[in-house]
């Protein structure tokens, strides 16, 4: 059985994780201490169908899918924790609050050495393939990065070039006159969620929360969907 690490506990690895996990010893790293929490993609879906192929009715139901014009929002560090529950169902092994301190590659393998908090999440792991993800995850300014090297054996997935992006969520009542450059995503719960290139635009009741990420300059790259394509995408050219 072929094994696979995984780099970040993003929308495309957990998708790959789960296409994969039947077939491969798969491992997912995820620096922070939660899987989607927190959670640097938008919460927009084009077509929520794609997630009823995971995700149970209940799960569903919680994550309170709002309908727009052009597609669907709702929370997605939910989104993730849901299908982190399902890949480890599967069998997937999880270390959160972890980094790859060192990587090394012979002619046929990868190997992963690791470390995090707990006194069995340190140790090594061969692998004939690693995804990482990176991009995807938040990294906390002055954070532990992981170790990786250049390698034919490791692939990232491919959103185009980032950009440095503001997010937040407001109340959707101060959200009625904002700007039209500004991306605003309203949600079920009467919270609006707001993407914009700096933070010029400030609610006038203030933040619920806020957020400093990169994100894909192509927005069609930016939704739930086009992260799950690109996990289907990698997880077939690795079976």
């Amino acid at each position: 059985m072929k094994s696979i690490g995984l780099i970040g506990g993003t929308f495309s690895n957990l998708i790959l994780a789960i296409e994969l996990a039947e077939t491969h010893r798969i491992t997912l790293f995820e620096l922070n201490a939660e899987i989607g929490l927190p959670s640097v993609s938008p919460g927009y879906i084009e077509n929520k169908n794609i997630l009823t192929q995971y995700l149970k009715p209940k799960q569903i139901d919680f994550l309170q899918i709002h309908s727009l014009q052009n597609g669907f929002t709702l929370r997605s560090e939910w989104a993730l924790k849901h299908l982190a529950v399902l890949a480890a169902e599967k069998g997937v092994e999880i270390f959160t609050r972890t980094r790859i301190t060192e990587c090394t590659e012979n002619p046929k393998r990868l190997t992963l050495h690791f470390s995090g908090a707990g006194p069995n999440s340190a140790g090594t792991l061969e692998c004939d393939s690693v995804i990482n993800d990176i991009q995807w995850t938040y990294q906390a300014p002055g954070a532990k990065n992981h170790h990786l090297i250049q390698s034919n054996k490791i692939q990232t997935p491919y959103f185009g070039d980032f950009t440095t992006m503001h997010g937040g969520t407001a109340l959707t009542s101060d959200c009625l006159t904002i700007p039209v450059e500004i991306i605003t995503y309203p949600r079920a719960e009467g919270l609006t969620e707001i993407w914009q290139d700096s933070e010029k635009w400030i609610p006038e009741k203030g933040w619920i929360e806020t957020i400093q990420c990169t994100l894909p300059n192509n927005l069609e790259k930016r939704s739930i969907d086009a992260q799950i394509h690109e996990g289907r995408r990698i997880s077939v050219l690795l079976k």
